[in-house]
């Protein structure tokens, strides 16, 4: 997955990749327009936007030698990079698959980062949230998180924008074969998750199960015999 699609907010992406350190001055320019207002922010999103696909990246961001806490910044404004383009790229999806790969830690601040977007939809422009669809379907269905990553969404009280995303997120996971349905759903089987799994149920047969036909309608069978 190359890193070559312009991306909303963030403008045109750089062609040639830049040395760690010595980025273009409109890279630099806008990284500050973005909020980047650390060092370490500033060079994570210079990285991202100038680098030729998710490996090279992967390699650039790693030189960078993150500890700790910084590393954290490296997932955070990845997805808020994933957010703000235009339309979906999955050249975020892959920086972010290949860190959580590398290390559980990441996968962890994929989790706490991805909570605090579910937690403001409201709030999130209509681009943002088709792009959050797509990456929270894509980051499930490549097993980078599981679906335990919705324990923090309250089904039983969730308003009309939320119903329109979530319906979106789960027409999405179910377009899958049924093996990858079967797999996605069956992770949080053994997890004491029961809230989460009531909640997805009952949204499932309320909600969107009158809008599925033929393979769809199938796999959400499929899923909620997993529960």
């Amino acid at each position: 997955v190359v890193s070559t699609q312009s991306t909303g907010e963030e403008g045109e992406r750089s062609k040639k990749p830049s040395t760690i350190g010595n980025f273009d001055s409109k890279l630099l320019a806008l990284a500050k327009k973005n909020h980047m207002n650390t060092e370490v922010r500033r060079n994570v999103f210079c990285v991202l936007m100038s680098s030729e696909d998710f490996e090279h990246c992967f390699e650039q961001l790693m030189k960078l030698n993150l500890k700790d806490k910084q590393e954290r910044e490296i997932i955070h404004v990845a997805v808020l990079c994933a957010l703000k383009c235009k339309t979906y790229n999955p050249y975020y999806t892959s920086v972010i698959g290949k860190f959580c790969g590398f290390s559980k830690n990441y996968q962890v601040t994929t989790q706490f980062s991805l909570w605090d977007r579910l937690k403001e939809l409201q709030s999130l422009s209509p681009a943002k949230l088709s792009n959050l669809t797509k990456l929270l379907a894509a980051l499930i269905t490549s097993k980078t998180i599981s679906l335990a990553v919705l324990k923090v969404v309250n089904f039983a009280e969730i308003g009309s924008d939320d119903v329109t995303f979530f319906k979106g997120l789960f027409t999405a996971l179910l377009s899958n074969s049924e093996g990858v349905v079967t797999e996605i759903f069956g992770r949080v089987q053994p997890l004491p998750l029961d809230s989460l799994k009531n909640g997805m149920k009952v949204f499932m047969k309320h909600f969107l199960k009158p809008d599925l036909t033929g393979s769809e309608l199938k796999n959400m069978k499929i899923a909620l015999k997993c529960f």
